[in-house]
């Protein structure tokens, strides 16, 4: 027989953004459930670990915490013909070990007074007219199967999110807007700069790009993130050993991991009654160049704040929840519109136009700064490469957020 249990506030899922969601919950004091469907917290680990900008992170992390492997000193950028593109930008950022990161954030969550179960997968929403009232749950290593009620549900199950879709926010991601990464820690390099490094070139990241990112002691995350539709059929496994031979053929190679990683346009929603979704789940992470640990967190405190005004006034309405769609798209959401138009039309680009492309770039001043890529500066320098792409895309992102209002409004009839 199946049981019941009941929280305020139920997760779904144990990264960063559902975490922090927990911990800013549970601290007002209501009873919080995270529910991981892997046995532990941040592993296995599928990602290059970078986290910037360092302003914004302190605003948000200790980081003088154990979970900092290396702080990055600058940015370098390689066209395709082999250019280099250097800027010397001492602290902006920090590479993390993303298992004890992901594990400190879980740990306050649980010291706030959050509940985390793992090995515990979410297999669907409980619903009663018409609204989110809860989750079903399976024990994977029992079987055992129960309900948990709940007056808010946060799905924050990540890229391959399913709550998002139960909930009606969204579709299934299309083949152009899952990038498939791949990539290796390597040991016994040479980077005597703590530079991260993106390296462009479809010869070995067909729409997407490969990175270098130092962890110190002389190794790195190595990988390629591709686009599946430019990829000719082939993996972004065999697309990393092209650069692994190309940047460092005799590193000893030790952890691989494989994933994916979204480069959607935002959602025009985050909520419906009694549902709000966070993080990748929710498209949060940066469209340009995927990275989404930081928007995550932020989305996190955002997200908690409105369901704590809603737990004030007793109304969990996807009306009042919706705050924290509005406060998403003042601030990130906005941001994201803009590196979503300007990754579409720049890893569009063919090789010899993206090195002309990369050599206007690096004399826009402001393009990189302290606070990031300036998404502005990089479409106006892409509009004049391709004026008609760039439109044709912006055409099609409004469509899609009139098609995506439609389905929203019809399934919250």
């Amino acid at each position: 027989m199946m049981t019941d249990e009941r929280f305020d506030v139920v997760v779904i899922g144990g990264g960063p953004g559902g975490t922090r969601t927990a911990a800013g919950v549970s601290r007002q004091g209501l009873s919080t459930l995270i529910l991981e469907k892997r046995e532990k917290i941040g592993y296995p680990v599928r990602c290059a670990e970078a986290i910037g900008p360092a302003e914004e992170i302190t605003r948000y992390i200790d980081v003088k915490k154990p979970f900092v492997s290396s702080v990055i000193d600058g940015i370098v950028i390689v066209s395709p013909d082999g250019k280099k593109y250097r800027k010397a930008m001492k602290g902006i950022g920090y590479i993390v070990d993303r298992e004890l990161f992901d594990l400190h954030l879980a740990e306050t969550a649980c010291s706030n007074g959050s509940v985390l179960r793992t090995g515990h997968q979410v297999t669907g929403l409980l619903r009663k007219d018409g609204k989110v009232t809860g989750v079903n749950v399976l024990e994977l290593s029992t079987g055992r199967e129960y309900r948990v009620q709940s007056k808010v549900t946060v799905g924050s199950d990540g890229v391959e999110s399913l709550s998002t879709r139960w909930a009606g926010l969204k579709g299934p991601s299309r083949v152009d807007e899952v990038f498939s990464c791949a990539q290796y820690l390597v040991e016994g390099m040479d980077l005597p700069d703590r530079y991260v490094e993106f390296h462009l070139s479809s010869t070995f990241a067909p729409g997407g790009y490969g990175w270098v990112f130092p962890k110190g002691n002389g190794s790195a995350n190595v990988g390629v993130g591709i686009n599946p539709a430019q990829a000719a059929g082939l993996t972004a496994t065999d697309y990393l050993e092209k650069f692994m031979a190309r940047v460092c053929p005799k590193g000893d190679r030790k952890r691989f991991v494989a994933g994916g990683t979204l480069a959607s346009d935002s959602l025009s929603s985050l909520t419906v009654d009694g549902f709000v979704t966070v993080g990748e789940a929710a498209n949060q992470n940066n469209p340009f160049t995927g990275g989404g640990i930081l928007n995550a967190i932020m989305a996190g405190d955002m997200a908690a704040t409105a369901i704590c005004d809603c737990f004030e006034k007793g109304d969990f309405s996807s009306g009042e929840l919706s705050a924290y769609t509005d406060e998403w798209c003042r601030s990130e959401g906005r941001m994201n519109k803009r590196y979503y138009l300007a990754g579409k039309v720049f890893y569009s680009l063919d090789d010899r136009t993206m090195e002309k492309a990369l050599s206007v770039l690096s004399t826009k001043k402001g393009l990189f700064t302290r606070n990031g890529l300036g998404a502005a500066k990089l479409l106006g320098v892409l509009f004049r490469y391709s004026p008609s792409l760039l439109v044709k895309i912006a055409m099609k992102a409004v469509a899609a957020r009139k098609r995506s209002g439609k389905t929203m409004s019809e399934s919250n009839r």
